[in-house]
Parts: structure tokens; C-alpha cells; sequence
């Protein structure tokens, strides 16, 4: 896309109702024409314009000034008048003065307006909690570069600049205020973008009869955690503190995974029996699941980031997915600061 700039020089008549303005710019191609010689229709031609259109504002620009432009010889075509000639050296002289104004303001928009193109264009990185219908909305996008990490993790790196977005997820809602407060002294807004089932993932048919969060410390239990730093473990931890359960007396509190897919995957291969994930891996790997509730996950960024054309479309495809799939719920983005 290049940019073009060009005076505007037009004229209206002083004591006239109407707000409509006569483009003298136009006109003075034609009258351009004629001075060179050239026939009404071919000075017309020559614009791309109409001869109508342009023999419309010839005329009504003399009556605008109450003169004649032209003067017509039968047989001998058109030539101006001298009023004709001082409005053409008028408009000439205009255009010229400003040619070389607008060609630099041209040159200094189109700098800006390539700089837009590529920042919509460029390459987003983007350091997320596992997750994944973000992982696929992702994947059908060329504008992001994603890195998986825990939800602290990833926020850290938003608030240094290494990353574009980040998204994460909270225990409950007094933290996500904690989150918000935090981004906010950068300019961050916190949306949310989707609520995910969170729960027990236990091998099908539930063999040890898990059930509940003092189960985990029972000896016979093989648990599989989640990194530190991940939202998960997070919550696992929030949860522990709760109740006064210590992490010591969970068989396998120190084994961990990057992922719910990889949490899911070893209670499948028998080596571990239950591990906190979503509701929707389980399904996926068909395993029995106890649910412990609903956590909203969010992405974090500037409100310019938001306006992209990329961003948006990314929002939308992880909202169609977390309106299609079990174990999600759409969330809309609302315009209320209260909700960012």
C-alpha cells in the first residue's frame, strides 16, 4: 500500500446554501488541456474523467465567479479567457509549492504505515500454561511463537518484555485481583478468555477408589505432580494448605510434569494412579476424572495487542473451541474495566 498525498483546492460561492465545494483541481486539467491545444472531449479523455462531469464543474465555477473561463469559436474549438489563465497559473502555482511539502509528508506516513504492517505482520511470543485448545488455536496461526511454562512463569516474562501475551490461570478470584493489580503498573490488562474443568485424573474404573484430597496421602496412592510454577501446582498447593495436609506425606509429591497430557499419559502406562488436570485430557485418554471445579484461564497483554487482527482471530478460535469441547466454557471478553 503506498500513500499519496495532494493539495485540495476548491471553491464555493459565498452567499450559496449548499455546504458542496467545486474541486478546482479537476477543473484545471481541463483547462490544462485547452491551453495546450487540445479539443474539449480530449482534455477530458486524457483525465479519465467524464466530459459531463468535468464540463459540470467547469460551469459551475463560473458561475461561482460569475465569469467565463472559456471562449468558444465555431469551427475553431476553445481557448481561455484570461480569467481562465490567471486560475490556472493559480492552481499551477499552488500544486507545485506543496508538491514538495506533501512528497515528505508522504515519505514520513509511509514509514509509519509500513511500520503497522509489519507489527501486525511479525512473529508474537507468546509463554502460556499448558493448555490445550490453546495449543491448537495456536498452531493454526503463522503469528505466534509459543513457549510452555508454568503460569507464573509466563506471566515473569511478560512483565520483562521477552513475551507479546501470557496466559495463565489462578486458584480462585482473590488471586486473579493480586495478578491484575500487579500487571496493571506495567499498562497490562488481564482478559479472560475460557473456565476449564480441574480434578482428579485416577486409572479407569478407579481401582484405589480416590476420591478426595486426603486420599492422596494414603501409602498405597502413586501421585504425579505438576511443575512448580504451574498453575496446577498451585492450586494442588492452596488446596494441601487448606486442609493442613503436608506435601511429605504424598507418594510422588516430587515427581513432576510439564503437562496435563504427560500427567494423563503415565496414570495410562500404569506408573503413576492419579495426578490434578483437566477434566478434558482425562476424557481424551479415557480416564475417570473427580471433579474439583471450575478455574478461568486468562491471557495477558497490552490493550494494543488486543486490536490485532491476529489476537482477535486467536481469542476467537480458543472461544469456539472452549464453547465445543467438554469440560470448557466460553468466556467473553466484555469492554467493562472491571472484567480486564
Amino acid at each position: 500500500m503506498r500513500i499519496k498525498i495532494a493539495p485540495l483546492i476548491s471553491i464555493s460561492k459565498k452567499t450559496s446554501l449548499s455546504d458542496e465545494d467545486i474541486d478546482l483541481s479537476s477543473v484545471a486539467i481541463l483547462l490544462r488541456g485547452i491551453k495546450e491545444g487540445r479539443s474539449l472531449q480530449s482534455a477530458a479523455d486524457s483525465s479519465n474523467v467524464s466530459y459531463r462531469t468535468l464540463w459540470n464543474k467547469l460551469k459551475a465555477v463560473e458561475e461561482s465567479l460569475g465569469y467565463s473561463l472559456l471562449h468558444s469559436v465555431k469551427g475553431h474549438g476553445s481557448t481561455l479567457t484570461d480569467l481562465g489563465i490567471t486560475l490556472l497559473k493559480i492552481v499551477d502555482d499552488l500544486e507545485r509549492e506543496y508538491k514538495s511539502i506533501n512528497q515528505s509528508q508522504a515519505e514520513r506516513f509511509q514509514v509509519k504505515l509500513d511500520g503497522l504492517e509489519s507489527f501486525d505482520k511479525k512473529k508474537w511470543v507468546v509463554c502460556a500454561s499448558n493448555d490445550p485448545l490453546l495449543e491448537d488455536a495456536i498452531s493454526k496461526s503463522n503469528s505466534f511463537d509459543l513457549k510452555t511454562m508454568g503460569s507464573g512463569q509466563s506471566l515473569e516474562r511478560l512483565l520483562s518484555g521477552e513475551a507479546h501475551l501470557a496466559g495463565f490461570h489462578v486458584p480462585d478470584d482473590q488471586s486473579i485481583q493480586g495478578v491484575r493489580e500487579r500487571l496493571s503498573l506495567k499498562g497490562i490488562k488481564a482478559y479472560p478468555v475460557m473456565k476449564r474443568t480441574q480434578g482428579l485424573m485416577v486409572q479407569k474404573g478407579n481401582p484405589l477408589r480416590i476420591l478426595k484430597l486426603t486420599d492422596l496421602a494414603r501409602p498405597e496412592v502413586r501421585f504425579i505432580n505438576r511443575q512448580k510454577g504451574a498453575g496446577t501446582r498451585l492450586l494442588l498447593d492452596k488446596l494441601l494448605d487448606s486442609q493442613k495436609l503436608p506435601a511429605e506425606k504424598i507418594r510422588g509429591y516430587g515427581r513432576e510434569e510439564f503437562t496435563h497430557t504427560a500427567v494423563a499419559t503415565a496414570i495410562l502406562a500404569g506408573t503413576a494412579d492419579v495426578g490434578l488436570g483437566l477434566k478434558s485430557v482425562a476424557l481424551d485418554h479415557r480416564l475417570d476424572f473427580i471433579s474439583w471445579g471450575q478455574e478461568t484461564y486468562f491471557i495477558a497483554m497490552s490493550p494494543d495487542m488486543v486490536k490485532l487482527s491476529a489476537v482477535s482471530e486467536l481469542i476467537r478460535q480458543i472461544r469456539n473451541g472452549a464453547r465445543e469441547k467438554i469440560g470448557y466454557e466460553e468466556v467473553k471478553l466484555r469492554k467493562s474495566t472491571k472484567t480486564e
